[in-house]
C-alpha cells in the first residue's frame, strides 16, 4: 500500500516537472506581449537556465518614461495574477527608472531607455540564448 502511494507521488511529481517549464515559458511570453501591447520600446527574453541558478529567464523591457514603465509593471502584475502568478518581490516601482519584478522562475526588468542602455544587461548576459516571443 505504501509503495503504491509513493509510486503515485513520483508520477505526479514527474507530471508537474514536465508541465512546469512550459507554463513558465508561457507566462514569460505573456509578460512580453503585455509589455509590447502597452507600448514598450524594447522587449527581449533571455534564457538564463544554463547561466544562473536563481532564475530561468530574464525579460528586459524598456519604455520612454517612468510613467510608462510603472504602467507596464502594473499591467504585467495584474494579468499574471489571473494566471495565479504572484511576484515574490517588486523593487523600484516608485522611482520607475528600473523596476525589477521577481517571479522566482523569471525576473522582469522594466527600464527607461536611458537606464537600459547604461546598465546594458544584454551585453552582460550576451552568451544567453534569446527566446522568441512574438507571434
Amino acid at each position: 500500500m505504501i509503495d503504491k502511494i509513493k509510486q503515485k507521488e513520483k508520477i505526479k511529481a514527474k507530471i508537474i516537472e514536465k508541465t512546469k517549464p512550459d507554463s513558465i515559458l508561457n507566462a514569460v511570453r505573456s509578460a512580453a506581449k503585455i509589455a509590447d501591447e502597452k507600448k514598450a520600446d524594447y522587449v527581449k527574453i533571455l534564457d538564463m537556465r544554463s547561466r544562473l541558478i536563481i532564475t530561468d529567464y530574464f525579460i528586459i523591457i524598456s519604455a520612454k518614461n517612468t510613467r510608462l514603465t510603472q504602467r507596464i509593471e502594473e499591467d504585467i502584475c495584474f494579468n499574471l495574477k489571473k494566471l495565479k502568478l504572484y511576484p515574490k518581490n517588486i523593487t523600484g516601482a516608485s522611482e520607475g527608472n528600473w523596476i525589477l519584478i521577481d517571479y522566482d522562475d523569471f525576473v522582469i526588468h522594466v527600464f527607461t531607455e536611458e537606464f537600459r542602455q547604461f546598465y546594458d544587461l544584454e551585453r552582460l548576459w550576451k552568451d544567453s540564448a534569446e527566446i522568441k516571443w512574438e507571434q
